[in-house]
This record gives structure tokens, C-alpha cells and sequence, in this order.
């Protein structure tokens, strides 16, 4: 499945659920990294917290209660205890050099989820959204954006995008899987549109065996969907995985003929 995000969890959970006594089964979830943002100095990724901590809130008198008390940085991005926990982990690792990829590994292995999660990629990728408020254009985070009231918005800006890679093993598992969900949604010129363009991303869409589905097609830009030739999900994701059959024996697409 990719790109997961903060807003698709209900898809991974019918994946999963979908799963659950299958197991020969196993499900690889590739989570964007397109809104990743910094605020107070540390490094929040919001969707892959998203497959790893639990749900909760911001604990009455604690440190997320704190530091908004001071009213300064980013009051528009919400935190936990949690999420704020993991993100001075993720910020010292990444600072000690460690790839993102490396770095969601070694945190996953504390909760153990039931699927492999892979960051879409280790390149720190800025994505701001320009917004046209009184006559003037602000640069927006992502997050910020999706938080406040509806903008005009006049363009997308990703810093960092051109030198951007899919991390290690987000090819290789496109390749080798039976079925693939694309999701997208009112956000997907954030998330599900930059995870497509990276490098040889669309390719291995295109060049797998499995069978590629496509949730809320309707978000994608008609040129990129048109490429990406998925079969759209019109029902239950469950219904959509049940008449999936087994991808094609090695020796079938362009990658094993590479």
C-alpha cells in the first residue's frame, strides 16, 4: 500500500483486517514523507507516527500543554506526548546520520506491527503551499495548510524534490507483490502525487506483475492516473483484494527480463 498517510489509516486497517487469517499473506506499507515538517527544532513525521503510536491526546500538564503555553512555533501542528517522544528520537538519530529508513525500522521495532513499513523516501523533501491571503503569498507548511481554513492556493513548492530517491526497498517491494493499493485523497497533490513521481516509482507501477488498485482515483490528476492503468476501488477494499490472483510466475514482466 502506499503512500500511507494520517488520513488513510482506515484503508490499512481493512487491508489488515482483510489479512488476518491469511497467513502466508504479508503487507508492506510505504508511508509519504511529503508533509513531514520541523517544529521546536525536532523532526515530526505525522504519517508514519500514524502506522506506529497508539491514539491519544495531549496529556493535561505535559509537555506538549507546555510548550504551547508559550505561544510560539507552529500552534497550528498538533502533538502528543507520543508523537513529540518520537520525534526527539527521530531528530537525534537522523542527526547521528542514520537514513530515515534505518531510522523507522529501529522505532517500529518497538510497537512490532503487523506489516513491514517502509518511508517513501530517505531525502528530506520540504513541501510548502503558497497561499494568497490580503493581496499578498505566504509560504505555508503542508501541515499548516491542511490545518487552516480553506485558502486560495497559487502554487506547490517542494524543496529538496529533485535529488529526492525512493528509500531501499520501496522498489523492490512494488516489484514483487501480488496487489497494490494506491490511495489517494483531497490531498494528494502533497503526498500521493510526489510518492508517484519519484524515481522509477511509476515504472515499477506500471512494469509489475501485481495487480495495481487504485482508491479515490478521482484525486489524481488525469494524465498520472491515466499512466498509472490501475484498476479503480469502487467497493469494499476487501472485495477489491479477495479476487486478486496470484501475480504472474517470474519471467512475465519487463523487470525479470532486465
Amino acid at each position: 500500500m502506499l503512500p500511507l498517510t494520517d488520513t488513510s489509516t482506515d484503508v490499512l486497517a481493512d487491508v489488515l483486517a482483510f489479512t488476518s487469517d491469511r497467513t502466508e499473506d504479508r503487507v508492506t506499507v510505504i508511508a509519504s514523507t511529503f508533509t513531514d515538517v520541523t517544529v521546536h527544532g525536532l523532526r515530526f513525521s505525522p504519517d508514519i507516527d500514524a502506522c506506529l503510536l497508539p491514539p491519544s491526546t495531549a496529556l493535561p500538564g505535559g509537555a506538549v500543554e507546555e510548550l504551547a503555553a508559550y505561544h510560539v512555533d507552529a500552534e497550528w501542528f498538533p502533538m502528543t506526548e507520543a508523537s513529540l517522544a518520537a520525534a526527539v528520537l527521530r531528530t537525534r538519530l537522523l542527526a547521528l546520520g542514520y537514513p530515515l529508513s534505518q531510522v523507522v525500522q529501529a522505532m517500529a521495532s518497538r510497537f512490532s506491527p503487523a506489516f513491514s513499513l517502509l518511508p517513501a523516501s530517505d531525502d528530506a523533501v520540504e513541501t510548502l503551499v503558497v497561499v494568497e491571503r490580503d493581496g499578498q503569498e505566504e509560504a505555508w507548511p503542508a501541515r499548516r495548510f491542511r490545518a487552516a481554513d480553506p485558502q486560495r492556493v497559487t502554487r506547490v513548492v517542494r524543496t529538496g524534490i529533485e535529488g529526492a530517491t525512493a528509500a531501499p526497498g520501496v522498489l523492490r517491494a512494488l516489484r514483487q507483490a501480488d496487489a497494490i493499493i494506491v490511495r489517494a485523497d483531497e490531498y494528494a497533490a502533497l503526498d500521493t502525487v510526489p510518492v508517484l513521481e519519484l524515481p522509477g516509482v511509476l515504472d515499477a507501477l506500471t512494469g509489475t506483475r501485481a495487480t495495481v488498485l487504485l482508491s479515490g482515483g478521482d484525486s489524481l490528476p488525469s494524465e498520472l492516473r491515466s499512466r498509472l492503468g490501475a484498476t479503480e476501488i469502487t467497493g469494499a477494499v476487501a472485495e477489491a483484494l479477495a479476487g486478486v490472483e496470484p501475480a504472474a510466475p517470474a519471467g512475465t514482466t519487463v523487470w525479470d527480463r532486465a
